[in-house]
């Protein structure tokens, strides 16, 4: 990280990340899990398991700028056409490709002959057989030595012809091997701009402070999910709802959180600032009546 910044590249006001090694570098140094938002190249109709680009949420795109580990990219500033020389390093890395793909489809072409040898032997046994017998009804002499002699199957003299060029995989790059590293005019960035933006982040920043791992609580309907540690190894405890610290809220909908956290098996907690800046929580539990 100290080498390079993380890119982050911005879209009509959403920031996406479009390399693999930055995504897992935020989610493991700087516990920023995002949302995969993009179809996967060998199975684009389906919407169950997601790729590439992660969509960051704007709290974590600010965090990242402040802590100095990432910086904005405008692609429609830095993306360009190759020049002749990208272009013939283009072919090179193609045949290059090409020609690796070849040594690895003959290992791979020994390793399945080696595994179904026993029944490769077997076959030409068979054959050789049948070819003795057929010569054998055609009235031909045959000695002793010649139907006993079994010629020695050697793996390593198999002729196993290569790929054809058209057949070879392509690699598919997610960002942009040509990307301009400089900007004459970097995109701006002016997340949180409303009171309730600055809220939400103020709790985003404190709770990533304590170690957490957050995710957007849309579908729990909350502003964020707040895990103990990698959503992939656990489920989220909380179920964080921004409120102004002076705003109403009725005995209904106080009902309604503590009955929804309980349910999915959270407790619901509602995250506002005093008039002193100061945060202040407040859990909801659901325990019924007995």
């Amino acid at each position: 990280m100290a080498e390079r910044k993380v890119k982050l590249h911005l879209f009509n006001g959403q920031c996406f990340i479009w390399n693999a090694n930055d995504a897992d570098v935020l989610r493991q140094e700087f516990h920023c899990v995002g949302c995969l938002v993009g179809c996967l190249p060998r199975a684009p109709r389906q919407n169950a398991h997601l790729g590439l680009p992660l969509q960051l949420l704007p709290e974590e795109t600010t965090l990242l700028l402040e802590k100095g580990v990432a910086e904005l990219i405008s692609n429609a500033d830095t993306l360009f056409d190759p020049n002749e020389k990208q272009l013939e390093e283009f072919k090179a890395h193609r045949k290059s490709s090409y020609y690796q793909q070849i040594e690895l489809f003959r290992a791979e072409r020994r390793k399945e002959i080696l595994q179904n040898l026993p029944k490769i032997i077997e076959g030409k046994r068979a054959k050789r057989q049948k070819v003795l017998e057929e010569r054998h009804e055609a009235g031909e002499n045959i000695d002793e030595k010649e139907s006993e002699d079994e010629e020695e199957f050697n793996v390593d003299k198999v002729e196993i012809p290569p790929i054809s060029e058209h057949h070879a995989l392509v690699q598919l790059h997610t960002e942009s091997p040509y990307m301009v590293t400089t900007q004459s005019s970097p995109p701006i960035w002016s997340y949180p701009s409303t009171d309730q933006e600055r809220l939400r982040y103020s709790v985003f920043k404190d709770l990533w402070g304590k170690g957490y791992f957050i995710t957007s609580g849309n579908k729990f309907g909350g502003d964020f999910l707040v895990y103990p540690g990698d959503p992939a190894r656990f489920h989220s405890f909380f179920i964080a709802v921004c409120l102004p610290h002076d705003k109403k809220i009725s005995a209904l909908d106080i009902i309604s959180l503590g009955r929804l956290g309980s349910n999915v098996k959270k407790t619901a907690v509602l995250c506002s600032t005093e008039s002193d800046g100061k945060l202040c929580y407040s859990s909801l539990q659901w325990t019924g009546i007995s």
